[in-house]
């Protein structure tokens, strides 16, 4: 009985004793982060760390800035450490918590301009920005929104030093640009990969109020994390969740209204005829105008009428309005454990011209769900739906004929009918009264990830994300009938009403899986990456074909006649699968390492060849938290030195181009229809990935807490690229594809920022960015390419191919003397360089004239604001581009497609006997010499340009608080106001290419406001 009574005692005190424990163990701090001024800092992140075992708890601060540190010891020291970004991080140290004291903390934040991007997405996951090793540019969501635009990838345009954006038009729905990352390393598609919150998408596809931030992985380092789908770069689109634990409902609009920037100013009816008469005479023809039409036009003076039509056609088929506007309605509602973020979204953009136009609905909602401490929830939804609209007869035919057709013939007569145009082809009549084609492309897609932290410093990811999409096409062609002015009708074009429509079904699944170990060991980091993934896609189509409509309101196909009609259908799909780690380690904060790899097994290869390893290795040195630079800290805020190495992959080519595959069709014989199936492409069995080899060596600095500087150089080979080599022609099939092509990229980046003195109440900041690119093509097998823009060894991707030009013939002697060239030859038409001495011009005299690849990209992009106002500007523009247009509008009295052939105002300043030192050749009707390829018709494409303008102006909370409103911002922009540029006169720089018939970029001016409830 006595031993029990000890053994009872016993129990009780160690009962008491852990029962203190377990209550001084369960001690709490309240806090709050605010910043200089007493502003709540929401999101702030703190550490709390046991000062005698280092253990390190991290916690997050609400929004109201308010936090909970939890559990403590009493009677032990911690120090607590607050960062937030864009701010200094501060500490309590030796703090101790007791059970008789309220253990609150008020912590102050002062901003810290270099610090302003401390966190950073990554693939995978974050890192802070000082431990970054790779070459990463960032861009804000706010910068984004900042910049109307219809599709997300022109208002990435002269945002990141090193990413070379493009917009070759403003046509609604396809005003998008092109993105290429450090310059283009293959022959084929060079876009790079985005992906959407981990899942691969369309950037266009992503309005641009739902975008938190974006991430550019240049380098191989960075990228290589991704494999396969890395060679041209990678760019990770992070969308906006819920953060609030109150109800806040946001909405932001704009209206504006659209105009061309440039458009060629074509000569009247008058100069027409006369200067035809000219171009006819000075090649001994007779002249085509009659003096008697041509005195009636002088007569008539400016007017127009039936019989002597003087047409403006551009003034006639850019009848649209133009007029464009966005609305976007987001909501934050949430609690501690569930919080979301749905927005909807509506976009409506009208063209120049009649029947043409983009509107987008989307619907989003991100949820993130905390079930506990270690079990958490995210789950994703989105909608969206584009709807393209434009004229049947394509907005590129309308263009090209309203800068070709002559002003001498008629778009309507006084009778209200429609007028000859060319033949019957008639921009305004097509636009008007031709049909529409529509492209409606809704998809929606869901991207759920289930997180579990068995540990604070382990935690495991499963995600699946399957996306569905489909797509209708529908082009209603309406045979427009045209009269003469008394009536008679005359061409229908086209002959027969005409309905082709595509419909086609897509399945994209992705699953991943990853497990992340982020521990610290004293002065050692340790964070670790390891995953798996797999991704395959899956495309069913149809399409189908009918004519003679004699209902034409009824746009179906079973409404067409049977006699013409056609069917087409197919299917493809492909798969990847894949294993990738990452380490990353941190020593003292200052010594950095980072490796990467990833093995990806692709079924667009043959067997034996599907399966790549892709690895990367960088580091970088934190010099600025040397010992040793102590005493510079006020000057130098932040150094590193950081040198990459990696490779990458292309799978992009093809879905299948190692299998022989049968071309299956239908073919007349005899009296019935026969099923065939032809093999006429020889395979090749051997293709592999396209191999990209990347170095980079760059430096981060900030100096004076003010100025931010980035500078990178880097090397970047493309190897095993896809070309048609030769085979023997006994084969009888067409040549395969082979692993042989060497690209070469090498540049150098510059960013440089500078953010003012966020205490005072004028604040401005600007970014400068400044990149070269260097393009070469080292290996084509000897291939040597024909055509304007061609790949040879030795020269960029996509050069101009032409003669050089000599100026023009002076006199006959020296027509005479010189090499053979092309027609009949006089003075003034345009000499050419005989390269070989061989007396003849021709296709061996052509050589390389001019690059298409833009060289040094720059922007400027500044934000000012003071007491309410806010002002920013985007300034954008290339160095160094060659440009070459060609056919109607460019060229006089071409007939680009056999369509009209008229001349431009600027066209008057051509070779005569009296002009010799004019701008252009003389006129000559039916000569081909003057409109060869040459160094004649290439321009200067460098330019800079105004590409966003916007003030606004914010309302003081005290005035909104009587309305009910905690924000009110109102603003007017203004895009592409104006470009410096010595390109061709009507046409825009950025689309430097072509025959000149593309939809022009537009100007937009408009007005919104942003509110929050």
């Amino acid at each position: 009985m006595k031993h029990i009574l000890i053994k009872l005692m016993l129990v009780g005190l160690l009962f008491s004793y852990f029962s203190v424990g377990f209550a001084q163990s369960n001690l709490k701090v309240n806090g709050k982060i605010v910043d200089n001024e007493g502003n709540t800092l929401p999101g702030a992140t703190i550490d709390l760390i046991h000062e005698k075992t280092s253990k390190k708890l991290h916690f997050v601060a609400d929004n109201n800035g308010l936090f909970v540190l939890a559990p403590l010891l009493a009677g032990e020291n911690y120090s607590i450490y607050a960062h937030h970004l864009g701010y200094d991080t501060d500490s309590v140290k030796h703090f101790v918590a007791t059970a008789t004291s309220k253990n609150t903390v008020l912590i102050r934040l002062k901003s810290n301009t270099g610090m302003m991007d401390e966190v950073v997405v990554v693939g995978y996951g974050t890192q802070k920005k000082v431990n970054l090793t790779g070459a990463v540019s960032a861009v804000s969501g706010d910068d984004l929104n900042n910049r109307p635009a219809g599709q997300t990838s022109s208002a990435l345009q002269g945002m990141a030093s090193g990413v070379t954006v493009t917009q070759r038009s403003g046509k609604p729905g396809a005003d998008g640009a092109d993105i290429r990352i450090r310059g283009i390393g293959t022959l084929g598609n060079a876009a790079p990969l985005v992906l959407i919150d981990g899942i691969e998408g369309s950037i266009n596809n992503i309005d641009p109020n739902l975008i938190e931030n974006i991430s550019i992985l240049k380098d191989a380092a960075s990228s290589s994390i991704y494999g396969s789908r890395a060679a041209n770069g990678v760019i990770l689109v992070t969308t906006k969740r819920g953060s609030s634990d109150k109800v806040a409902i946001v909405y932001n609009n704009y209206f504006g209204w659209q105009s061309a920037t440039n458009m060629p100013k074509i000569v009247n009816a008058l100069d027409h005829m006369l200067l035809t008469n000219e171009a006819y005479t000075n090649v001994g023809a007779s002249p085509l105008y009659p003096k008697d039409i041509i005195a009636a036009y002088r007569n008539q003076g400016n007017g127009s009428s039936d019989e002597y039509p003087n047409t403006d056609w551009q003034k006639e088929s850019l009848q649209g309005n133009g007029f464009q506007q966005s609305h976007f309605l987001t909501v934050n509602a949430g609690t501690n454990k569930v919080k979301m973020l749905t927005s909807v979204g509506y976009f409506d953009q009208k063209g120049l011209t009649l029947n043409s136009s983009f509107k987008r609905y989307t619907i989003r909602n991100n949820v993130d769900v905390k079930f506990s401490d270690q079990l958490a929830l995210k789950f994703d939804f989105q909608y969206v739906n584009p709807i393209v609209t434009s004229p049947a007869a394509s907005i590129e035919e309308l263009f090209q004929w309203m800068s070709s057709i002559p002003a001498n013939q008629s778009f309507r007569n006084s009778n209200d009918t429609w007028g000859l145009g060319w033949n019957g082809n008639n921009p305004v009549s097509a636009a008007a009264d031709g049909g529409v084609a529509t492209n409606k492309s809704p998809f929606g897609s869901i991207n759920a990830s289930l997180i579990y932290k068995p540990k604070a410093w382990l935690t495991a990811e499963i995600n699946y994300a399957p996306k569905y999409a489909t797509q209708v096409n529908k082009n209603f062609r309406k045979a427009v009938q045209s009269y003469f002015p008394n009536g008679t009708p005359s061409f229908s074009v086209p002959v027969r009403t005409a309905l082709t429509q595509y419909n086609s079904q897509e399945l994209f699944n992705n699953m991943r899986a990853t497990l992340t170990l982020n521990k610290d060991f004293g002065p050692h980091q340790l964070k670790a990456l390891v995953g798996g993934s797999r991704e395959d896609y899956k495309i069913d189509y149809t399409q189908g074909f009918r004519d003679s409509y004699v209902l034409p309101d009824y746009e179906v196909l079973n409404a067409g006649s049977a006699l013409n009609q056609s069917a087409t259908g197919s299917a493809s799909e492909w798969a990847l699968q894949s294993l990738f780690s990452r380490i990353n380690y941190v020593f003292k904060d200052r010594y950095l390492l980072e490796l990467n790899a990833r093995y990806d097994g692709s079924s667009r290869f043959a067997k034996g060849n599907r399966y790549g390893f892709f690895p990367s290795a960088s580091a970088g040195w934190r010099f600025s938290e040397e010992e040793f630079l102590a005493t510079s800290k006020s000057w130098l805020t932040e150094g590193k030195i950081r040198a990459s190495w990696g490779k990458l992959g292309n799978q992009n080519i093809g879905t299948y181009p190692a299998v022989a595959s049968l071309n299956l069709g239908s073919y007349t014989l005899g009296n019935g229809i026969v099923n065939t199936a032809a093999l006429n492409d020889m395979s090749n069995p051997d293709i592999t990935w396209e191999s990209t080899e990347e170095k980079n060596i760059g430096i981060d600095l900030t100096l004076f807490k003010r100025w931010t500087i980035t500078a990178d150089l880097y090397n970047r080979k493309t190897s095993d690229i896809l070309l048609q080599l030769d085979i023997p022609l006994i084969i009888g099939l067409n040549k395969p594809y082979q692993n042989a092509g060497v690209v070469e990229n090498k540049g150098w980046e510059l960013s440089m920022g500078y953010r003012s003195d966020p205490g005072k109440a004028f604040k401005y900041n600007f970014t400068f960015n400044l990149s070269d690119v260097k393009n070469k093509v080292l290996d084509m097998r000897g291939i040597n390419q024909t055509g304007l823009t061609v790949n040879r060894e030795g020269y960029p991707i996509n050069s101009i191919f032409g003669y050089l030009s000599e100026g023009f013939f002076q006199t006959a002697e020296e027509v005479k003397a010189h090499a053979t060239q092309f027609g009949t030859l006089a003075p003034g038409d345009l000499k050419y360089r005989d390269q070989n001495g061989d007396g003849m011009i021709n296709e061996s005299d052509k050589v390389i004239i001019g690059s298409t690849i833009p060289r040094y990209t720059y922007s400027l992009n500044s934000n000012l604001s003071f007491k309410g106002f806010d002002l920013s500007f985007l300034l954008q523009g290339v160095g160094k581009a060659d440009g070459y247009l060609y056919g109607a509008g460019i060229q006089p009295f071409t007939t680009t497609g056999a369509i009209g052939g008229t001349i431009r105002e600027d066209n008057k300043d051509r070779w005569t006997p009296d002009n010799t030192t004019a701008k252009y050749p003389r006129l000559a009707f039916g000569q081909n010499n003057n409109q060869q390829s040459s160094q004649f018709w290439m321009k200067n494409a460098a330019y800079l340009r105004l590409k966003n303008l916007q003030l606004g102006y914010t309302f003081q909370a005290d005035v909104l608080k009587s309305i009910g409103l905690n924000r009110l911002r109102v603003f007017v922009n203004g895009s592409n106001l104006f470009s410096v540029d010595k390109f061709w006169d009507g046409y825009d720089v950025e689309a430097p290419v072509g025959y000149g018939n593309f939809y022009p970029q537009v100007k937009v001016y408009s007005f919104g406001l942003d509110i929050t409830l």
